[in-house]
């Protein structure tokens, strides 16, 4: 518990800065702004999840320190390979590509080195569990954040400040955890990493399409609005993810850090199973409890609640809030213990639900934006409806999963 707290401070604190400024960034920046902001990160999302192969999630696995270091290594030449491939990928793509990104998306390939490079280093200080630099890190990315986007906003240069901003938190995160690491910059020959390559071949066999798959059908609902939808809906919507986003990091983020520790340690315990079961089970009802108030106070104060946080202007993200509360306490729950899959190596399972999420996600969208033209509010509606079930049925893989491991 003194991990989860650490956690939790260093990350309530890392979320408190730009939730507290965010009523600051609502007045140095329009909706418009919101808007390139909001369909940047849901591009620059589905690309980031390939970043390191997806071997950093395979840090925190083998008992010897080498291989684990062999596995770090491996991660960081792929991010930047994949990096670099990103970069030669946007000089041939069209600015006009019907996203509202404009000339942010030669931003992407940055911002995916910079977040892999990141996610590398703090899988290795959860294998090292010094989860209190894990929190610094994530404070100096939030401070960084601020910082840059306050200081560009007031500079006017509002169209690109919150990408901007967003890059150089991820920047000063990895330096400092780095720094903390004490990993030494040096040259690894490949030959030496062929062997963890080959081992933890599962992670990105049964981990990147998927996982792939899934963060598009995640970021589907923005890309649909940024494709069929105005400007104005986008950006009040990106106001909402950034509120919602708080506390889901907050609570979600840090717990499943200490959570994926400590469920790969019980089930590396002989005789350790039951155990972990219950503790899945205590997890689940904890997060359920932490989740419902706010629930609870978005569902029916929304609109008040943000236009007074906000200004008059931005009360249609409270009311998007409002109506996407129940979805936001189901993810709360479900994501955090979805590592579950992670520690007990079996991927193929998450892997077949993210593509049937996937399927899902993109014909429900795809017809009710499409061919039915509903409103974007009944858009949200259904949305949640299908959000609800999907992550109600993952959860319970999740448990059946754990369940059924043998003593």
């Amino acid at each position: 518990m003194r991990n989860v707290s650490s956690q939790m401070i260093g990350t309530g604190i890392a979320q408190a800065l730009p939730f507290a400024v965010t009523p600051i960034l609502t007045r140095l920046y329009s909706e418009k702004e919101f808007a390139l902001y909001t369909s940047f990160f849901a591009i620059a999302g589905v690309f980031e999840v390939v970043s390191g192969g997806r071997y950093q999630f395979a840090i925190v696995i083998p008992k010897e320190e080498d291989k684990a270091n062999r596995i770090f290594a491996l991660s960081i030449y792929l991010t930047i390979l994949y990096s670099v491939l990103l970069f030669l990928v946007t000089l041939v793509v069209p600015e006009d590509n019907g996203f509202k990104i404009g000339k942010a998306l030669y931003f992407v390939p940055l911002h995916v080195l910079f977040f892999g490079i990141w996610s590398s280093f703090s899988n290795l200080s959860i294998r090292h569990k010094t989860f209190k630099d894990n929190a610094v890190a994530k404070v100096l990315q939030s401070f960084f954040y601020v910082l840059t986007s306050i200081g560009l906003g007031l500079t006017n240069f509002t169209l690109y400040g919150l990408v901007v901003g967003k890059i150089t938190g991820f920047l000063s995160s990895w330096v400092y955890l780095f720094k903390r690491s004490n990993i030494k910059a040096a040259f690894v020959q490949w030959s030496s990493l062929k062997g963890v390559a080959k081992e933890y071949i599962d992670y990105p066999k049964y981990g990147i399409i998927p996982t792939f798959l899934n963060t598009i059908s995640i970021q589907a609902i923005i890309l649909v609005l940024a494709k069929f939808y105005g400007t104005d809906d986008l950006g009040h919507f990106g106001l909402t993810t950034l509120v919602l986003g708080a506390p889901m990091g907050l609570i979600g983020a840090s717990f499943k850090d200490v959570f994926y520790q400590k469920i790969a340690y019980m089930i590396n315990t002989d005789g350790a199973i039951d155990l972990s079961v219950k503790f899945f089970k205590k997890s689940a009802l904890g997060l359920f409890a932490i989740g419902l108030p706010i629930c609870a106070i978005l569902y029916f104060f929304g609109p008040q609640l943000f236009s007074f946080v906000f200004g008059d202007t931005w009360e249609r993200a409270g009311t998007f809030a409002s109506i996407l509360a129940f979805s936001f306490l189901v993810k709360l729950v479900a994501s955090p213990l979805s590592s579950v899959f992670n520690a007990v190596n079996r991927l193929k399972i998450a892997s077949i639900w993210q593509t049937f999420y996937f399927i899902t996600t993109f014909i429900t969208l795809g017809i009710c934006a499409y061919y039915l033209k509903l409103d974007v509010e009944t858009l949200f509606l259904v949305y949640v409806v299908h959000e609800c079930i999907l992550y109600g049925l993952y959860l319970v893989l999740q448990y059946k999963t754990l369940k059924g491991l043998k003593p």
